[in-house]
């Protein structure tokens, strides 16, 4: 350490001592012992030259040089303080460039993000909704949502919530086929599909149906969708049984709109909210993640 950095390490032992008046206490915060406290302010007044505290029986008090120097650290505090305040508040203005799916834009984030703006109505949103990742290398991106199983190098993500899968039709559909007396009447349905055939495959070999005695195949009679929207909106219509994620289908199961007549389960996967590392600590990341966190809570308590 240079000897201005030794400086300014010496500096704020001061300042804590002061406000203290116990080198004792000072260790404690400075998680130092009460001999490195002591040796650092003896340093500090060989460089100063002069003292900073009279060393009683029992407890320290100020020299006026000590006084002076600790009114100095207060104000140079409340400036730098009030700077960072500012700082912060810019942050909060300009544009808050998010990426996420389509599907999660539609069906989760954009009925939900009027109460954002409204919390902070100098950021502007700026949504790009793709299928892809993006590369926060070459897009000028703040922050991303994504669904997988939570490998994201040289990222920061913390977990919004697992994907809780589950097959949902309408309720007609769900009364054609008798769904409601097991799974051996998925024979007759035919199966939506979303991108690809993974999630129905995943979801009948989670069933174990093997030892059941059932045989099921998802690829007998089936429809296929782009985007998992469309397939959640096939399966309203009564075009068959599609698989939900079921922080997306929720308000629809319980308003009736669509039925559950089956078990859920864990994909294994998840969304995460990104962002490049050491971005997490701008205030734009921070005042999102509390929002976001703050409706995912409000959600499970409904």
């Amino acid at each position: 350490m240079n000897s201005k950095q030794n400086l300014l390490a010496n500096m704020h032992t001061f300042s804590i001592a002061a406000r203290c008046l116990s080198f004792t206490l000072a260790a404690e915060q400075l998680h130092l012992t009460q001999s490195a406290v002591s040796h650092r302010i003896k340093k500090l007044e060989q460089e100063l030259g002069f003292k900073v505290f009279i060393r009683l029986t029992r407890r320290l008090a100020l020299t006026p040089e000590g006084e002076r120097l600790l009114t100095m650290f207060n104000h140079s505090f409340d400036l730098l303080f009030s700077e960072l305040d500012d700082i912060r508040s810019r942050e909060l203005s300009g544009e808050l460039y998010i990426g996420t799916s389509p599907y999660f834009a539609s069906a989760w984030l954009i009925p939900r993000l009027a109460e954002f703006q409204a919390l902070y109505p100098n950021l502007n949103i700026k949504l790009q909704a793709s299928e892809k990742r993006v590369d926060f290398q070459f897009e000028p991106i703040d922050l991303a949502i994504y669904y997988s199983k939570g490998d994201y190098p040289e990222c920061f993500s913390q977990r919004l919530f697992s994907g809780i899968r589950l097959p949902v039709c309408s309720k007609q559909y769900a009364e054609k086929f008798k769904l409601e007396q097991g799974l051996q009447n998925l024979k007759e349905v035919n199966f939506i599909h979303s991108a690809s055939d993974s999630a129905w495959k995943y979801w009948l070999t989670k069933m174990e149906l093997d030892k059941l005695g059932i045989e099921i195949n998802c690829m007998q009679r089936r429809s296929l969708f782009s985007h998992n929207d469309l397939s959640i909106e096939a399966a309203r219509f009564s075009m068959g049984v599609a698989m939900g994620r079921l922080e997306f289908v929720r308000d629809q199961v319980d308003s009736g709109e669509l039925v559950a007549p089956f078990a859920a389960v864990d994909s294994g996967k998840g969304y995460d909210l990104v962002c490049p590392q050491g971005l997490q600590n701008r205030a734009k990341f921070q005042a999102f993640s509390k929002w976001i966190f703050s409706q995912i809570d409000k959600n499970q308590r409904i």
